[in-house]
């Protein structure tokens, strides 16, 4: 078991889950995945929100590389093509793509937002090395007591881990956003 091992991290990852988890922009991803190439204006009226809401919402799913905004005229049009400079977006994408098909929307949004904090994705992948006891996770991920509760309260609705003899370890976690995860943070 690895100890002292110092992670740099991908804040991509995190702010992309963190997106995900949210509502809004979720159902708008979902929107675009299924019928590629509509407007801000038809995109905003499905989800009854403003337009002006819609077009932030969107914004933020294209600074996370998972869609491409374009113009026909006077239209904004997205569409579910992410941009290759963005390393995580081609699997996120994908496994976002499966998941708005098989999994609930809640399901999808407990296992984005269990990833959606820098300290959290730290947290796993400490556990990527095997078992981490509270003493472990506390000094290696330099949080308080009352901090590590929080995010492995987070982590384990997320179904990202589980309580085992001796501390925490990683839970095989079907949902496809979840394997993306932990497959992206085993290679930074």
């Amino acid at each position: 078991m690895k100890t002292n091992t110092t992670i740099v991290l991908t804040p991509t990852l995190w702010r992309t889950c963190r997106a995900l988890a949210g509502p809004t922009r979720l159902n708008l991803l979902r929107r675009i995945i299924e019928k590629p190439d509509q407007c801000v204006t038809d995109l905003a009226a499905a989800e009854e929100v403003s337009e002006s809401r819609a077009s932030q919402e969107l914004r933020r799913l294209q600074s996370r590389g998972l869609v491409q905004m374009y113009r026909t005229g006077t239209w904004t049009r997205y569409r579910p093509v992410t941009d290759p400079k963005v390393v995580s977006a081609k699997p996120l994408l994908a496994a976002m793509r499966k998941a708005l098909v098989r999994w609930s929307d809640e399901k999808t949004r407990r296992v984005a937002h269990a990833f959606g904090h820098e300290r959290r994705l730290k947290l796993v992948q400490l556990m990527q090395e095997g078992r981490r006891s509270l003493d472990e996770f506390q000094e290696q991920g330099n949080l308080s007591r009352p901090a590590l509760f929080r995010h492995i309260a987070v982590l384990q609705e997320g179904g990202v881990i589980q309580r085992v003899p001796g501390g925490w370890e990683l839970r095989a976690n079907p949902h496809p956003l979840a394997k993306a995860m932990l497959a992206l943070l085993r290679t930074t």
